[in-house]
């Protein structure tokens, strides 16, 4: 019988640590390296202002994470939290994997929190004063378009290093948040993906990773069109999202708020989202696993699912779908709330993951398994899909995301 998708999500493995006898200065002898992992500190605490004065949107995007520069890469666990607060808090935990703790903290010493509305520069990183989003005193306002990044001071990033970043954000910022994040595998010994978790969404948001899991958990009182004034809203959920609604109807033609999760490159990521509960949340869904697709086999890495929990409410899945021969991709609507609705809009969810594949993984360096044991990490099916309603809110990030 094959594992529900959540209880292999939640299996956790205990694997040995290391017990070789470290040196003075916590080494494990010359050429051996392991992990080291930095405490959670916080390194931006700054006004952020979602709603100008005079009413007008302030700030509209922020970017967290980079996957792809040379200097930049997080390679680590992103996680969002929202508080009422209108500011917005950091915290990053640093990581490497070295020799011993004094070669660790010179890796740590180079790394640190980057914020820019500009692209993210090649050496020697030129930053205009106009472009830095980061102040040290903590008291100018944050800017829109912002991107967070983990930055390296030095000739190239090491590939073993990066950081885990948790950010908190002003639960009235309801516009674009992009999450960017990869694994850190350089070495096959400790290979930590990178996870996302985003606790009490409460409007859309962009995800991409690699082999890791993201969990987005929308909060309760999301609506299907965050950005639209609440008293339209009204009109139009009380119209039955009537076209000619105040929300939809023209000059406002105002965009269903969205939720994309995607595996970068080819990897095989597991994506959950947990809609409000109550049955009457409307969406509609595009969930696609690429990887090999072969009904009634339960080897792990055969057969990956897309699936919509009954606890969202009323699932319509789309006739050109078969579940039964091709669970691995599955497309349809939640709680269509009726005409004069009109099909295919909603809230709107897409989920991909490039690959099913077994992964490895650790995701404490408590758990390093030790040079040449790489083989001997805990494994699991990625790849999975989901839409719930409840499922990942009654954990919570703070359980959901291995290590944290």
């Amino acid at each position: 019988m094959k594992r529900s998708f959540l209880s292999m999500m939640l299996a956790t493995l205990a694997l040995p640590v290391v017990t070789a006898c470290p040196g003075d200065d916590g080494s494990q002898g010359e050429g051996n390296s392991r992990p080291f992992r930095d405490e959670w500190r916080t390194v931006i605490n700054q006004p952020f202002e979602t709603i100008a004065e005079d009413n007008s949107i302030n700030i509209q995007s922020i970017t967290i994470g980079d996957s792809g520069g040379a200097n930049f890469n997080n390679r680590g666990d992103v996680i969002v939290q929202y508080h009422d607060e209108p500011r917005i808090i950091v915290e990053m935990r640093k990581f490497t994997m070295v020799e011993s703790q004094g070669l660790a903290d010179e890796d740590f010493d180079k790394l640190s929190i980057w914020g820019s509305t500009a692209t993210l520069p090649p050496p020697p990183f030129p930053l205009e004063d106009d472009d830095n989003c980061v102040d040290p005193e903590n008291s100018l306002p944050w800017q829109d378009g912002c991107q967070i990044a983990v930055f390296y001071d030095g000739q190239q990033q090491p590939d073993r290093s990066g950081a885990d970043l948790r950010v908190t954000l002003p639960r009235d910022f309801i516009y674009d948040l992009s999450i960017l994040t990869a694994d850190n595998l350089e070495d096959s010994d400790y290979q930590n993906r990178g996870n996302v978790c985003i606790d009490g969404l409460p409007g859309s948001a962009d995800v991409e990773l690699q082999n890791g899991t993201a969990w987005v958990i929308m909060a309760e009182n999301a609506s299907e069109m965050p950005t639209c004034p609440a008293d339209d809203r009204a009109m139009c959920e009380a119209a039955n999202w009537d076209p000619t609604c105040p929300c939809l109807a023209p000059p406002s033609m105002i965009p269903f708020g969205q939720v994309t999760i995607d595996s970068a490159g080819g990897q095989a990521a597991n994506g959950v989202l947990d809609i409000p509960g109550g049955g009457d949340f409307w969406a509609t869904y595009n969930m696609r696993n690429d990887g090999q697709n072969a009904p009634g086999n339960d080897e792990p890495g055969a057969l990956c699912e897309a699936v919509v929990e009954e606890s969202v409410g009323t699932v319509r899945v789309d006739e050109s779908i078969d579940l039964t021969q091709s669970p691995n991709t599955n497309q349809g609507s939640i709680n269509f709330p009726g005409s004069p609705a009109t099909e295919g809009a909603g809230f709107n969810v897409q989920m991909n993951s490039d690959q099913c594949s077994v992964v490895l993984a650790t995701e404490d360096p408590d758990n390093f398994v030790g040079a040449g044991e790489g083989a001997t990490q805990d494994s699991e099916e990625r790849g999975n899909l989901t839409i719930c309603s409840g499922c990942a809110r009654s954990i919570g990030c703070g359980e959901l995301v291995p290590g944290l």
